[in-house]
């Protein structure tokens, strides 16, 4: 758990509370002690009206299964911080953040190469379950990215690769996921 709060939440709240960064002024709200076993979301910020519960992941390696934490986080009803006895209020949002000193090429073909297996189940999963927002933390450095046009990205990642013949390598595998995401702005 140190790398996720050193590398991936610490950033993500630097990245929060400086009002030029982030565009509004946001407060954190809470966050679990990381010494236990606490459960919860790793982070969750507030600004009028708006509420972000966020999923960190640090991912050491590109591998496949390690965005099931992600996918999993926003089914297994955990509760808001509140005043009130309800678990989460209206304006609550869920957001994944992806963290790692790994090659983003590397994370971003993996990402796209799990979503576009069923983008539909993505689309109806981040309507239902109100997933907006993925945050990327490289180096430090924090980039947004709304869920829903990531998985506009996906969809073009998919039809790029269904272009090229059986033989695809890797790299061309990264390269056209490096492509489709070469405006995010690290800040």
């Amino acid at each position: 758990m140190g790398n996720e709060k050193r590398l991936v939440i610490n950033p993500l709240k630097r990245y929060f509370l400086n009002k030029k960064r982030s565009g509004a002024r946001w407060w954190i709200k809470a966050e679990p002690n990381y010494e236990t076993a606490a459960t919860g979301w790793d982070l969750q910020v507030e600004r009028h009206n708006q509420v972000l519960l966020i999923e960190a992941k640090y991912f050491n390696r590109s591998f496949i299964s390690s965005f099931a934490g992600l996918v999993t986080a926003p089914l297994t009803n955990k509760s808001e911080k509140m005043k009130s006895k309800k678990k989460k209020s209206w304006s609550a949002v869920v957001c994944w953040t992806i963290g790692t000193d790994y090659k983003n090429r590397n994370i971003y073909q993996i990402l796209f190469d799990y979503l576009e297996r069923n983008i539909t189940f993505y689309k109806n999963y981040s309507k239902i379950l109100k997933v907006k927002y993925i945050y990327f933390v490289f180096n430090g450095k924090v980039g947004k990215i709304n869920f829903g046009k990531i998985l506009e990205k996906a969809l073009q990642y998919k039809y790029q690769l269904n272009k090229l013949q059986d033989e695809i390598k890797l790299n061309k595998k990264r390269e056209i996921a490096i492509k489709l995401m070469a405006n995010i702005k690290f800040k």
